[in-house]
């Protein structure tokens, strides 16, 4: 049955309306498939007609000069005649304005069909010239996707016009034609899909960011950024649980500029990453950051980063460009040291948000440990006792819960006073003041109960995780400060650790920069944890050094089974794997346990190095019976592992 066109609806009332009526009619009948417009009125045909929405059909392409009309049928919304009209007037050729021959538009129902308000357009334009005509064949594909786009969405076509419109000197154009180039000479690398990519970016940089770089070079971006997000989705799908970096570097020289020197040379990062763990976040600061931990002596171009992130695929794509001080290129080498380095420090500068920490303190805590500080001071001579405590993170501060015992002179300031005096940078709050007794008749046991607050911008690792050890130990370095000498109460194996872990650092030269997280790392995977205080400095260098080697896969040290290394000594042996599962772990350590070694003699730790677990020992004996049978027992595990054997270790 066909639809009763002289039953539908107009917006306007006026005689003229049988102008539009007319008009609206042809159009509806044209654009409508006939099946549908003959079909009976059920559930059946609305649902298929308001699938076909937005219809939009154009006359057929003959010899110029010739008009060219494009009719449209779409559900209404606000100003689509306006962005009907802009989109083929003024971008069907970007670079030209079209002279508009005919323009028809009008709103109406079809009740049969929809319930919707519908608007109907047709536009003609006048194309006087063959390469015109070429230009609108190869455009209108791009056309049509963005017009489907903008007409669902109000909030598309505003982003679309206004991509549109973002160069008046025609390098958006020059852009476009430069993708549009692409697509047809790479079809299999890229599709369609690299416009919206390329809308995208040009919208979102800023007006500075275009003017001071050509269109090729934007051009390689835009595309560089699809072709790498494409590449980064596949390796997640094939590999979904490890984190994927790809790098990709551009040199190019900036335009002058008021803000800039002119022709600088600069060089353009391009990184794309996927995250691993929700509330995973990675921004300009961390970007910063992993590249002045790769190279230095660099500064960052204002205005050059760009992020993009799909919260659907957990992909994050980032650009910026860096330059040197003297404003020299940059060379092969230093560029091999980015494109090497860069991946490992991007993994660590990836910041978990957590959230913040609530526990209620423990006031009888607090009491049973003022009782045992009390107990340690028994003379007039003796030094304040301190325990230090971490409480709470409260926005961008650490809290710590401070219990000071001292014997209090007579004339004594109290500690308030004395922060105040010293104009210590860190936040005091008093608790409570209590006096324990005496020693002799002048001299009164104070227990001073306080909170100490400090910035925890100071102590943020490159993860920007925060680093409550460093935390505790500025704290009480400005007791010391402030009040004097006194004893660490609760730190004192972390003291001593503390300055074996600096040891290490010192023994380790310039190379400690470059591994920084990883020593930290390792050193407080160490077990036994009483060992961290009293090893030999120099063998857990040299267990550290085999740590890096298996982590380079270099071939310094001898090696078995093609992965794991070992070192022997006259009076200990080194041992590290990598890619040690839970199970073989468990495996090892219960054939170790038949040993019975004494627990002084042996020294492990087990960290995980961007999603590779290792695992690594030292045996300290003289014994080299003893070093072959802990030798035997991993090759033997290993092998059980591999299904494979290899060969003993020779005696010394």
């Amino acid at each position: 049955m066909l639809v009763e066109l002289d039953d539908f609806e107009f917006g306007c009332g006026s005689l003229e309306s049988e102008y539009y009526r007319d008009g609206a009619r042809d159009l509806i009948r044209k654009l409508i498939p006939t099946d549908i417009l003959y079909s009976m009125e059920d559930l059946v045909t609305r649902v298929r007609f308001n699938d076909l929405l937005p219809l939009i059909k154009i006359s057929d392409l003959t010899e110029a000069p010739c008009n060219f009309s494009v009719s449209l049928l779409c559900k209404y919304r606000q100003n689509t005649s306006h962005f009907f009209y802009e989109m083929i007037s003024r971008w069907l050729l970007p670079h030209k304005r079209l002279n508009v021959e005919l323009f028809f538009s009008s709103d109406v129902r079809l009740p049969r069909l929809s319930d919707d308000l519908l608007s109907v357009a047709e536009i003609v334009v006048q194309i006087k010239s063959t390469q015109e005509l070429e230009e609108i064949r190869r455009n209108f594909k791009q056309i049509e996707t963005e017009l489907r786009l903008g007409l669902i969405s109000h909030y598309q076509a505003t982003r679309i016009l206004e991509f549109k419109g973002l160069s008046n000197d025609g390098k958006t154009a020059m852009i476009q034609d430069k993708i549009s180039s692409l697509i047809q000479s790479r079809s299999k690398d890229f599709d369609r899909g690299i416009f919206s990519q390329m809308q995208h970016f040009l919208v979102t940089c800023r007006d500075e960011f275009k003017k001071e770089r050509d269109y090729h070079h934007i051009s390689r971006i835009i595309s560089n950024l699809y072709s790498l997000r494409n590449q980064l989705k596949h390796n997640v799908e094939v590999v979904p649980n490890q984190r994927h970096i790809i790098l990709k570097f551009f040199k190019t020289r900036l335009a002058s500029s008021q803000k800039t020197n002119e022709g600088r040379l600069v060089l353009g990062i391009l990184v794309g990453f996927n995250f691993l763990r929700e509330h995973e976040v990675f921004e300009k600061e961390h970007l910063i950051g992993a590249i002045s931990q790769s190279i230095a002596n660099v500064h960052f171009i204002e205005g050059s980063f760009f992020v993009d992130r799909s919260q659907e695929t957990q992909i994050q794509m980032n650009y910026l460009e860096i330059g040197k001080s003297d404003g020299q290129d940059f060379n092969h080498e230093e560029i091999h040291a980015l494109r090497t380095q860069l991946p490992d420090q991007l993994k660590t500068h990836v910041e978990q948000l957590t959230h913040p920490v609530f526990m209620p303190r423990n006031e009888e805590e607090v009491l049973r440990n003022i009782m045992v500080l009390s107990r340690q001071l028994r003379f007039v001579t003796d030094i304040p006792q301190v325990i230090i405590s971490f409480e709470e993170q409260r926005g961008s501060e650490l809290g710590f819960t401070v219990i000071l015992l001292r014997v209090l002179c007579p004339d004594g300031k109290t500690v308030v006073e004395l922060f105040e005096k010293a104009e210590s940078n860190l936040k005091i709050v008093p608790d409570r003041i209590r006096s324990l007794g005496s020693l002799g008749r002048k001299h009164i046991k104070e227990a001073t109960v306080f909170r100490l607050f400090v910035d925890s911008q100071k102590f943020l690792r490159p993860d920007h995780s925060l680093d409550l050890y460093q935390a505790r130990q500025y704290l009480l370095s400005e007791i010391f400060r402030v009040i004097g000498e006194v004893r660490d109460y609760n730190g004192g194996m972390i003291g001593k650790q503390n300055e074996v872990f600096l040891a290490l650092k010192r023994s380790l030269g310039r190379s400690v920069h470059q591994h920084a997280m990883l020593l930290e790392k390792f050193f407080f995977a160490l077990t036994p944890v009483e060992l961290r205080s009293v090893m030999d400095v120099e063998h857990l260098k040299q267990l550290f050094l085999l740590l890096l080697q298996s982590q380079k896969k270099h071939q310094s040290f001898r090696k078995k089974n093609g992965d794991w290394l070992f070192r022997q000594e006259e009076k200990r042996l080194f041992i590290v794997l990598p890619h040690v599962s839970s199970a073989f772990k468990e495996k090892v350590n219960r054939e170790i346990d038949r040993l019975s070694l004494p627990p002084y003699q042996l020294i492990s730790f087990s960290i995980d190095i961007q999603e590779v677990s290792y695992a690594g020992y030292i045996l300290q004996s003289d014994n080299l019976l003893e070093q072959k049978r802990f030798y035997d027992v991993i090759e033997h595990s290993l092998s059980n592992l591999n299904g494979s054997k290899s060969s003993s270790l020779d005696i010394i």
